[in-house]
Formats: C-alpha cells, structure tokens, sequence
C-alpha cells in the first residue's frame, strides 16, 4: 500500500502498479465477450487507417497532377477509392463509438456493484476504521470511469504502434534518420510529464479524507436530518466557509500542478514545432528540386506529423496508463481488503449436534467476556458472566458510556474480537454456523434506520423472504402498534415513508422506532433485543410494545435495554452495567432491597414523579 508520502511515488511504484493488469482485463472479458473482441478489433482497424489515408491521398494528388497518368478513368478511380476509404472509416468509427459506449455502461455498473458488493461483506469495525472509509472513498470515485480508461488508452496504444509502424516504414523510404528524431524526442520529454502525472496522483489521494469532509458538509445543508439545527443555530454561512475553504484550497493544488504542466508544455511544444518545421522544409525543397513529386510531398508532410503526434500521443497515453493504474491500485486495495465481520470471516460451516435438525436457540452465555475497540487500549467489557434461557427476558441497564450498546454488538456478532467464551446451547459460539446464529435474531439498534421505502419494505426487511406475505407484514405491525395507521392509508403497506421521494409520508419519531420494532418482531427469532426501545415512545405506547415484547418472548428470549429504570420492571431480571463491568443482577424487587446502584438511580428517575405528586 502506498504511504503518506510523495516520495513513495516513484518509477518503481508505477511499474508494481501494472500488476493489476491481469485482474482489470479479466473484468473486461468476463463483463461482455462479444463487446471486447469487437472493440478490439476495431481499434486494430483504426490503428491501419492513417497510413491507408496517407497513401490513398498520395495516389489521389499524384493522379490529378499528372503524375501518375492524364487518363481520367485513373483520377476517377483514385477519387472513388479515397472516397469509400474516407466512409469506411467513419462507418468504423461510428461502430466502435457505440459499441464502446454500451461496453463502458455495463462496466461501470459493474464496479459499481462490486464495490457495494464489497462494502456489505464489511464488518462494523471496518465502517468504523478511518482508513477503510478513506479507501472506500477512492474506491467510489475510481469505479467509474478509471478501469475503462486503462482499457481505452491500452487499445488507442495498441492503434497508436499499428499506426507508428506503418506510418514510419511509409518514411523510412524516403529518409530513416526523419523517423528517428520524430520517435526519440518525445521520449526525452517522457520523464518530466511522468513526475507531474505522479504528483498529480499523490494531490488526489492525499485529498480522501478532506473530500469526505466536504461531502459531510454537504450532507449536513442538503438533507432533511440536519436542516432543523442548521437553521436555529445560524450554521448554514459557517458550514459554506468550511466547504469554500477546502475546494479553494483543491483550486490551488490544481493550479499548482496545472501551471507546471502548461510550462513543461511550451517548452516541448516550441521544440517540436521548430523539428517538424526543419523537416517540412527537407520535404518541401526536394519537390521543389523535383526530387520528388506533390502527392509524395503532401503524403511525407503528413507522415511527419502523424508520425510526431502519434509518438506523442503514445507517449502521453503510457503516462496516463501509470497514473490510471495507481489510481485503480487504489479501488483492488479495497476490493482485497479482509472483512471483520465475524460471519463472513467463517469459512467452514462446522457441524454441531443440532446440524441435521431445526436450529433453536435455547440459551446464550458470557463467561468472562471482555471487549476492547480495535485501536485503542481500553476495556468496554470488562469479564461478564451471565446467561440467558429460552422463555427469559433481560433488561440491561446502566450510565451512558457503561457499554450496554457495546454488549449488543457482541450478542449480534458484529465484533468478533473478545476476550473469554460466548457460549450458545453450552457450546462454544465459534463451533455455529454464525450466519446461522444471526438470522435467529431480531435487533432494533438505538440508531436504528429509517428507511425512506414504502412500509413494506421497513417491515419486510426484517425477513426478506416473507416480503409478499401481507397477512405476516400487518401481523407485525400490530405488535408494534402501528397496524391500525397502515391499513388506513391508501396505498396500505405500499405507502411510501419519508421525505425524500414523491408522495412520501413523514412519521414522528415515535411512529418509525414503532417501525423498527414491527421489523425486528417480523423476524421469527428466537432472541429479540431492543436497544432504548422507548427512547421515542409516550408511556402508553411504551406499555404497549413492551406487552407485546413479553408476549412475543415468552418461548424465546428477550434482551432491552433502556434509561428508564421503570421500564426494566417489564423483565424477568435485570443486569445493572457501571464501566463495563456487571455491579448488580437480579429482580427488580431483589435490586430496590439491595439499596445500592440500581435502587439509587431508579429512585432519582421517580423522585420528581413523586414530589409533583
């Protein structure tokens, strides 16, 4: 991987970069056969067609000169064929356009997929690794248009030799040491457009974690989440700074390079000129001299410069392939890039006892269970120990920063790296299947999503499978208390939520937790945790949902957890958390009699209850 540095740009990091070669052309092929044999073919094509052009013109002026023949059927002959030669050409020409415009769509779409691909077989600590988001950044940016161009400049390569070739063998008739200059000079100029194209690469990958900013920036002024804080508190002219400062100052890097780049350019450009010039000047003296006739003079004269400009253009294309390739280096350091999610680590399914038969959750298990966040040193967790059995609920209570939501990512499987065992049915959790592990249960997070789809969909997501299946979908809802509000709507379950799109119903707050709710209980888990369900809800919604909750985990098991240490009442037991480690457990009742941590705090949440009383 490339480092922090322009230094690590060097000519030995653009020839590594070219060891992607391989993969990129085997996505070519793979994405349309048909389409890259013909494109290929038509670039070979287009290579042959300037020397054809330049004979077929020589054959032309020489005949209407008379230097050929005075016989009109000759200059008739020669006008036809350069005329068919000038619309086979374009006829050519037109194909290939189409075609590989059809053959860019379907390949942008499909790294497009890849790298959506990719980023759903992450882990949650890889979305919460600056790097990876930095990489993933790149990656969307480079999907685009970067592979395809790698393909174009390899072809317009592939056409620019076919055509340096037979446009020099054209001159060397005439004079070998012309072709000489017009293929050596534009390599002496080869290295300095390759140190800008290298200090152009390292400019934009520096540039990851700032546009990530910027696009945070534009998030924040251009969605709905944002806009009621943004507009209380006068953030709107402070935000636009930010957002002005930082593409002004990507305005001068880019003028910067680009001023580089034009001087670079004038200096090479008169250069050539004046050589191209020099060169005329010899053709045009020996057709002057009678050394040769006008249709070769034409012919030589733009020999010289197709010559010139094709060996240019080659040369140019093999700068913009090195820095194509480190930017494409960039979008397969993502696509390589190791998940951390647990389930997708798992490579073999491992067989258990219950393997053969319907899988049930019967009980879950923390033995000395300790959590520390990848960089950094420390513990969330801190050695827990508790169970929980089939037909049970848990309320996990406890201060902000205790690492009640932490837990919950351990009992989803969204971290596997813990110290101690998670036990499942008195097995070891590693001996599971875990995707097996995690479709059994059923999660509302406290930052749970809104999706701005129609309810179906809210709902149905939790268990896709059953998406069709209204009579489930309504059965859910009513669970959660929000049937009655469906099935008055036009559009019933069809009914578009959110702002974002046309005809899109705005719930409260209140009303999608009650959504996320009906998506978790929609699932057919056997364990159901609610992450601050009533975080949102009124008290009688809250009764609400956490009746329906006891019902529903009554053959199951169910975690919650809240801030309202009244709501912990709803559970069979309660697990109090201070620092990551567990201080209480126990009933309700049992807690209030201990008089300590959770009998303090519950007490502090009802006192101004009971003295408004």
């Amino acid at each position: 991987m490339y480092g922090p540095t322009e230094d690590l740009f060097t000519l030995k990091t653009v020839i590594q970069s070219f060891r992607n070669w391989p993969k990129i052309f085997r996505l070519f092929w793979t994405v349309q056969k048909g389409y890259f044999i013909t494109i290929v073919i038509l670039n070979i094509l287009q290579g042959l067609f300037p020397v054809g052009m330049l004979y077929v013109t020589q054959e032309l002026v020489n005949a209407v000169s008379g230097g050929v023949s005075q016989d009109g059927d000759t200059v008739l002959i020669s006008f036809l064929f350069f005329i068919s030669f000038i619309l086979v050409k374009q006829l050519v020409t037109l194909i290939q356009n189409y075609v590989e415009g059809l053959f860019q769509s379907l390949l942008s779409n499909r790294l497009r997929e890849m790298v959506l691909e990719k980023a759903n077989s992450m882990g949650l600590a890889d979305f919460e690794n600056a790097e990876v988001q930095d990489q993933l950044k790149r990656a969307q940016q480079e999907t685009s248009y970067r592979p395809y161009q790698i393909f174009e400049l390899v072809l317009s390569i592939v056409s620019g030799v076919i055509s340096l070739v037979s446009t020099s063998l054209f001159l060397i008739f005439w004079k070998w040491w012309v072709v000489f200059i017009l293929v050596l000079f534009p390599l002496i100029s080869f290295y300095s457009y390759l140190r800008l194209s290298q200090q152009e690469f390292y400019i934009r990958w520096s540039r990851a974690e700032r546009e990530r900013r910027g696009w945070y920036i534009s998030h924040l002024l251009t969605h709905d989440r944002a806009f009621k804080e943004v507009q209380i508190y006068k953030l709107g002219s402070y935000l636009i700074t930010q957002f002005r400062d930082m593409i002004t100052q990507f305005f001068y890097e880019d003028k910067k390079i680009a001023t580089t780049r034009l001087k670079t350019s004038l200096v090479f450009e008169s250069l050539t000129i004046a050589m191209i010039g020099f060169m005329s000047f010899i053709a045009i003296k020996a057709a002057f001299l009678k050394e040769i006739l006008l249709g070769n003079l034409v012919s030589y004269i733009q020999g010289i410069t197709l010559t010139q400009t094709t060996s240019q253009s080659l040369m140019h294309s093999l700068i913009g392939l090195s820095q194509h390739n480190m930017f494409v280096e960039q979008l397969f350091l993502f696509l390589e890039r190791d998940s951390s999610d647990p389930v997708k680590l798992q490579k073999v399914t491992i067989t258990t006892p219950q393997q053969n038969d319907p899988f049930v959750l019967e009980s879950i298990e923390f033995v000395n269970v300790s959590f520390t966040y990848p960089e950094t040193e420390r513990s969330v967790l801190q050695n827990l120990s508790f169970k929980i059995n089939k037909g049970e609920s848990l309320a996990i209570v406890g201060e902000n920063g205790s690492g009640k939501t932490t837990l919950v990512k351990l009992l989803t499987l969204l971290y596997k790296e813990y110290d101690g065992q998670i036990l499942i049915n008195g097995t070891d959790l590693n001996a599971f299947d875990l995707e097996q592990i995690r479709a059994k249960i059923g999660v509302v997070f406290q930052d749970f999503m809104q999706y701005e789809m129609p309810i179906r969909n809210n709902v149905g997501f939790g268990d896709l499978s059953l998406l069709r299946h209204d009579d489930k979908l309504y059965h859910a809802l009513e669970k959660s208390g929000m049937r009655s509000l469906a099935e008055g709507l036009e559009q019933g379950l069809d009914t578009q939520l959110g702002k974002w799109f046309t005809e899109g119903l705005q719930l409260s707050g209140g009303q999608w937790q009650r959504i996320a709710i009906a998506r978790a209980f929609f699932r057919n888990a056997d364990l159901y945790i609610l992450d601050e369900p009533s975080a949102a809800l009124d008290p009688v919604a809250e009764k609400e949902v956490f009746d329906a909750f006891n019902l529903l985990t009554k053959e199951r098991m169910g975690i919650f957890i809240s801030h309202r240490y009244s709501s912990a009442q709803y559970a069979d037991r309660i697990m109090v958390l201070d620092q990551g480690r567990i201080v209480e457990f126990g009933t309700h009742s049992e807690l209030i009699r201990l008089q300590q941590k959770y009998a303090s705090l519950y007490n502090l949440q009802a006192s101004p209850f009971v003295s408004q009383s």
